[in-house]
């Protein structure tokens, strides 16, 4: 696992920030930030699933979405990923997809999964997931986990 930049801390705690933000929407607590090779933010994203009824509208997946919308497809090969949450498979899949070349998340799924209630759980990690393509996509993290299980936390009192 590499070691985070001040740049990627900065992008993986505003992951964060973006998560508290979904829980104050009525979504679930899941932020990502997608950003170019160059350290440009292409797109944020947060949880929408409660607000749209679209159980495909996960933080990252709105991320990507929203950074090809805007024009920025090609920026997203090689593009980092910042999560506050580990990826589920589907997002995990469809970073691979999208050819971004590096997810960083902050709390490990296996931390964050027994705080929040009712939501559907795999036994596949973000990395199994990423390993079992043919391309190399680097996955960083648990980073700045108890930042991100604060929210968490908090989301799951409400």
């Amino acid at each position: 696992m590499s070691e985070l930049t001040d740049l990627d801390i900065t992008h993986l705690r505003r992951a964060i920030d973006l998560a508290g933000h979904a829980t104050a929407l009525g979504d679930r607590p899941f932020g990502a930030v997608a950003v170019g090779h160059d350290g440009a933010v292409l797109a944020e994203g947060v949880n929408a699933v409660n607000t749209t009824g679209d159980v495909t509208t996960h933080a990252e997946l709105v991320a990507i979405t929203l950074a090809t919308a805007a024009g920025h497809a090609a920026e997203l090969g090689g593009a980092t990923v910042y999560a506050s949450g580990e990826p589920c498979p589907m997002c995990a899949a469809a970073m691979v997809w999208a050819g971004v070349g590096r997810i960083v998340f902050a709390a490990a799924a296996a931390e964050f999964g027994p705080i929040m209630p009712a939501g559907t759980s795999f036994g596949l990690t973000c990395a199994e997931v990423v390993a079992s393509s043919n391309i190399a996509v680097e996955v960083s993290g648990p980073h700045l986990g108890e930042e991100a299980l604060a929210v968490f936390r908090a989301a799951a009192k409400n």
